[in-house]
């Protein structure tokens, strides 16, 4: 290819000046070359009369430098480590979308956790409720016409578990949230057990049973055919019934009755045994607590005393008072949550008492 003065080939020096008036060997012709705009017309391309003026050069659409630049090979270690980097971001998101371990879960596989987490499991909109005097979870629920197990679920509670007065609590907005739920019992009271650790730390692991003293005094034996056979006696006397044992489905969500008297009232043993747990309980709620060991399979528990009367390891008599009435722990207001256990674990305390009268007054047995 030759080259002009012009510095184009002459191909393309012939291709440019063509439609010129003259060719380009004569200097005195009137030259017309394409240029990037025109300024009157503010039309692109333009015109131009003067050889001076830039023009617009065909380019090949070749790189002047490295016509082909390789693609970088990314080494497959790379490719591993960005792959597992990957991989762990969206584990750590399944785990996180859902809290797994939160304050209480039910039962239920790892499986169900995972597939939970990452399709069905969100929160319901929920408002806050700050609870007032004498306020229980299934009368509130009642009141806003919602589950009592969505109460407990999004507040994390123990199965029988009570309000606090005063404290602002999740009740969810959609009325069916909750319906079947079953909330985790507090620990060690998952299966019946006896007394591997009869003086425990909390009420719930003081196993009562029939490895006891041979001094302790024991209630009659009654048997599991005959509750009645017991004899147990009213805890609070001259109290009025607030609430008892209550079922929902399959699970129990008030594990006791409540008697309410006034502040102060004394709280008596509902038969003879041995203190096994004295003391304050801020786990689940019931504060100043007692949990007596009446023999043959039968204990009982009395919650949300005001002031103990008694010490572990101390034998009582029936009638005996243990300490005052009160709102300690989680209470909205002065009463007794009274527990009866077999086996250690609670049943309704109405199989052992004939009326709501004979166990909130003195019934001589």
């Amino acid at each position: 290819m030759s080259w002009t003065s012009n510095g184009f080939p002459e191909d393309d020096e012939r291709q440019f000046w063509e439609g010129a008036a003259d060719a380009p060997e004569n200097p005195n012709a009137s030259v017309q070359a394409v240029v990037a705009q025109d300024f009157s017309t503010r039309r692109l391309p333009a015109l131009s009369d003067t050889q001076q003026a830039p023009v617009i050069v065909r380019g090949s659409g070749v790189a002047m430098g490295m016509p082909f630049l390789k693609r970088r090979e990314r080494p497959l270690t790379l490719r591993i480590a960005v792959l597992t980097l990957i991989t762990c971001i969206l584990v750590t998101g399944i785990f996180t979308i859902s809290p797994l371990g939160g304050n209480q879960v039910g039962v239920g596989t790892a499986f169900q956790a995972l597939a939970s987490s990452m399709v069905l499991n969100h929160r319901p909109g929920y408002f806050l409720y700050t609870t007032v005097q004498n306020d229980t979870p299934e009368a509130v629920a009642k009141k806003f016409h919602v589950q009592p197990g969505g109460i407990y679920e999004l507040n994390g509670m123990y199965a029988g578990e009570e309000f606090s007065i005063g404290v602002a609590y999740k009740i969810p907005n959609d009325p069916n949230y909750g319906k079947g739920y079953v909330p985790p019992s507090i620990p060690s009271m998952t299966a019946a057990h006896f007394g591997s650790s009869r003086f425990g730390p909390n009420w719930w692991n003081s196993n009562a049973g029939t490895n006891i003293p041979s001094e302790s005094p024991c209630a009659p034996n009654g048997g599991a055919n005959n509750p009645l056979g017991y004899k147990l006696t009213s805890p609070n006397w001259n109290s009025y019934w607030v609430r008892g044992f209550i079922v929902y489905g399959t699970w129990v969500y008030h594990t006791g009755v409540d008697l309410a008297a006034n502040w102060g009232n004394p709280i008596h043993a509902a038969q003879q045994g041995q203190v096994i747990w004295a003391g304050y309980d801020s786990t689940n709620g019931l504060g100043f607590s007692v949990k007596i060991d009446h023999c043959n399979h039968v204990s009982t528990v009395y919650g949300h005393m005001a002031k103990l009367l008694v010490t572990v390891g101390q034998y009582v008599t029936q009638g005996q008072p243990i300490g005052w009435e009160g709102s300690t722990g989680n209470s909205t207001g002065p009463h007794l949550h009274y527990i009866v256990e077999w086996n250690n674990l609670w049943v309704d305390p109405m199989l052992y008492y004939t009326s709501k009268y004979t166990i909130s007054h003195y019934v001589s047995p």
